[in-house]
């Protein structure tokens, strides 16, 4: 299970966000006792916040070295930023009132997407050479991949004792099937959640003579 943590890349802050967020990111922690040696030091930090904020209203109106010098300042108070997050997440270790504490943004978790309804317009066409079949079917929204369940006719009471191959996309190839067998398939959409379980929502079925 993942847990929520300190982010440790701030490239998608804009640059008028950055110098704010981080002021507040060093007032949080200044005297907050969870967090009591700071790596790297709060002041250090408040250095880099203060000459960047100097370089950022010093581009606005200025040349090309103004505007290197803004983002040379910013990376600086990235890095710092940085390492301020690795601490944090070494400390809290996922405690989110922790986390909570320090300011500093977390990052997103996944959200649960459960068990996916069975995929619609299953086909399964002849292929390109003996002893293959083309699968497609309708995309399945939040899909993980799809997994195609097939086996000889009359197939095996237990789904674990049939073949299966998953996919990344809806269009695929199976080879390597025997010429002249019937063989039957279905496939289902794959999520975290579904392969945990082992849990899924199956097509319907096609019986299909394999050339």
């Amino acid at each position: 299970m993942k847990n929520h943590k300190a982010i440790i890349s701030f490239v998608k802050i804009k640059d008028h966000e950055l110098g704010d967020l981080a002021q507040n990111i060093v007032t949080k922690m200044t005297g907050n006792t969870a967090f009591p040696k700071p790596v790297p030091a709060l002041t250090v930090v408040q250095t880099a916040i203060k000459e960047y904020a100097d370089a950022l209203t010093k581009c606005q109106d200025g040349n090309k070295l103004d505007t290197a010098t803004k983002n040379a300042k910013r990376a600086v108070l990235e890095k710092h930023l940085a390492h301020l997050g690795n601490y944090v997440n070494n400390i809290a270790e996922g405690d989110l009132i922790l986390l909570d504490s320090t300011g500093i943004p977390l990052t997103k978790l996944p959200e649960p997407i459960g068990i996916l309804p069975a995929p619609t317009n299953f086909r399964v066409t002849d292929g390109d050479n003996p002893g293959e079949v083309c699968v497609q079917t309708d995309k399945v929204e939040k899909a993980l991949t799809y997994v195609v369940v097939f086996a000889t006719v009359p197939a095996p009471a237990n789904i674990e004792d049939w073949h299966a191959k998953t996919f990344s996309s809806v269009k695929n190839w199976i080879a390597g099937l025997e010429s002249g067998k019937k063989y039957i398939f279905k496939v289902a959409a794959t999520s975290r959640e579904a392969n945990n379980y082992s849990s899924y929502n199956f097509s319907q079925r096609i019986e299909r003579f394999v050339q």
